[in-house]
Parts: C-alpha cells; structure tokens; sequence
C-alpha cells in the first residue's frame, strides 16, 4: 500500500474518531416522547449528532425488514437495529458507499466498493463471528462477539486492510471478516 494512501485513511479513522468522541451520539429529549420519537432517537444514537440529526431513519418491524421512520437530507442512513438476529437492539448509521455494501451483503453478492466509506455504531454491538461473514449465531458453546463503540471503514482494496490485525478484542482496529468481500476495518472510539 502506497504511503499517500496509508495516511489518508489515517487521517479518515483520526476525524471519524474525534467526530464520535467530540460529539458523542445523537440523542433526543426523552421527556414526553412518543414510541416514534425513541425509535428515532435510537437509530440516531449510532452516530455522532450532526449525522444522526440529519439522516434518513430507519426501524426494523417484526420480521426484521427495515421500515421508514423519517427521510434525511445528508445522504445517511440510520438503522435501529444493525442486525436483527443477534441479541438487543444496536443502531447503525451508514454512508452511501456502506448503504451499498450492506446490500450487496444482504444479497450474498460480493461489494463493489469503489472509495472509502464509513459507518458508525456509537452503542457498539454483537457479532456472530470474526472470520464468517454469513454466520447468523456463535459456534455451539461460544458467546456473541461485543463490539465496544467503534467506526466502520470499507476500502476499494483489501490489501489496504493488510497492516491491521485481524483478532478481536485486541483494544485497537481490526479487520473483521478478513479474506472475504466483506472485508472491513473495525476502530473502536471507546475501550473494550
């Protein structure tokens, strides 16, 4: 990886992680709200304020489809839920080269990523498996995988991911799902 391009995603996950400690996540006024209102204040709470507050909301019905809760203006989306089969709820909120690479995953298609793109999960969250993109629940007699607050980073080239280490858990970045198309850089913005 050329060294132009090394210090530039340096310089991506740097802002993306003072953006999310500067700001914190968005939230709403929880006195007198409706059940709408903290769906909407869950899915922005993904995100450092000023993206939540103007993205596009999302809610999951019971079937785990996605349901409108409010249209943005900044190009982001916002989920309530980022996986519906793992335990709890945990928002995601996604920019345009994520809202593609999610549904191209959805799909079982491989990505076509052409730039670096960036999601936030501000609340953290749970993952089936390190290494298996497709795996809906841990290996019989292991737990869920919890994330601490973290930013997501996809790149056009994997072997730009290749200076990370691919271990959970470590405390630093890490590339989640790595050897796959759905090879992504995980940089947590709070201890594990």
């Amino acid at each position: 990886m050329s060294r132009t391009i090394r210090l530039a995603l340096a310089s991506i996950l740097v802002a993306a992680c003072a953006q999310a400690d500067a700001e914190g996540p968005a939230t709403a006024d929880s006195s007198d709200t409706s059940p709408a209102q903290d769906r909407a204040a869950l899915a922005m709470s993904a995100a450092p304020a000023d993206i939540g507050a103007e993205a596009t909301l999302m809610d999951r019905d019971e079937s785990g489809a996605l349901i409108p809760l409010r249209d943005g203006t900044n190009g982001w989306l916002c989920v309530t839920d980022e996986n519906p089969v793992a335990p709890g709820e945990y928002p995601a909120c996604l920019d345009g080269a994520w809202q593609a690479w999610f549904a191209a995953y959805q799909a079982g298609e491989p990505p076509e990523i052409d730039g670096i793109g960036m999601s936030y999960m501000l609340q953290g969250g749970p993952a089936a498996s390190n290494t298996d993109p497709m795996a809906t629940a841990p290996p019989e007699g292991e737990d869920w995988l919890m994330d601490p607050p973290h930013v997501m980073v996809i790149v056009p080239d994997p072997a730009m991911l290749d200076a990370f280490p691919t271990e959970h858990g470590g405390g630093g970045p890490y590339v989640m799902w790595a050897g796959t198309p759905y090879a992504h850089l995980m940089v947590p913005t709070a201890p594990h």
